[in-house]
């Protein structure tokens, strides 16, 4: 049987293991992340930054119940962008550092499966499956800010207009996410253009899946 929710972790039995899900500390980081996505040349915020992704990473990738090969992927991504962030002292290239945003990516959208394969199978809806859901939707504008800067860094051209600062583009992957609109940074390219597009849909259509699941769990009956 399933145990009761308490404080902000909830117990879920997944083939008889009890789960212990911190989705409020896991968004709380995402924050976090966020906050210090801007940094430009502080070298400890930026290690402090790259640090703390990787542990939010690996925590959510090898949570009990995530898929042995999504945790596989996620984890090599994750690995692979901590030797590109530790060997950036020694070969400092925007090819570097656009292989290095790539690969974090490709972590952020494990990590982004790896939540919504747990939060799927709740029974009811709890503080833990609001944070949940709340933390996936924010890590689909970081996987696409992830991948519009390597794009820009890789591409050697302007992959957006406007951009002034690393941080730019979170910003506007979360502007295209939530179709606020644009006003100072825009897409350059055509391959940018149809990028935001996807992004615009998949935020759209994730919100519309999530409150539907939402709904159809609020005040459902505990299951044995």
């Amino acid at each position: 049987m399933r145990a009761p929710a308490t404080g902000s972790t909830e117990d879920v039995v997944v083939a008889g293991m009890p789960i212990r899900e911190r989705y409020g500390l896991v968004l709380s980081l995402i924050l976090a992340g966020y906050v210090l996505s801007g940094v430009e040349s502080n070298p400890f915020l930026i290690a402090l930054n790259s640090l703390l992704w990787i542990a939010l990473l690996l925590t959510t990738l090898w949570s009990p119940g995530v898929p042995k090969r999504l945790r596989r992927i996620g984890s090599l991504a994750t690995i692979l962008v901590l030797l590109t962030t530790l060997s950036l002292g020694l070969i400092s290239s925007e090819q570097a550092d656009g292989w290095r945003l790539i690969l974090l990516g490709i972590a952020q959208f494990a990590a982004l499966l790896a939540i919504l394969n747990r939060v799927s199978r709740h029974r009811r809806v709890t503080f833990q499956t609001v944070m949940g859901g709340v933390a996936a939707y924010a890590l689909i504008a970081f996987v696409m800010a992830a991948l519009f800067h390597g794009m820009d860094l890789l591409t050697g051209t302007t992959f957006l207009n406007g951009v002034v600062a690393n941080g730019d583009y979170v910003y506007f992957s979360f502007v295209t996410l939530t179709t606020v609109g644009y006003g100072d940074i825009t897409a350059a390219t055509d391959l940018a253009k149809r990028l935001v597009v996807i992004e615009a849909f998949v935020g759209q259509v994730f919100l519309v899946a999530l409150v539907a699941r939402l709904v159809s769990l609020w005040g459902a009956p505990d299951r044995k």
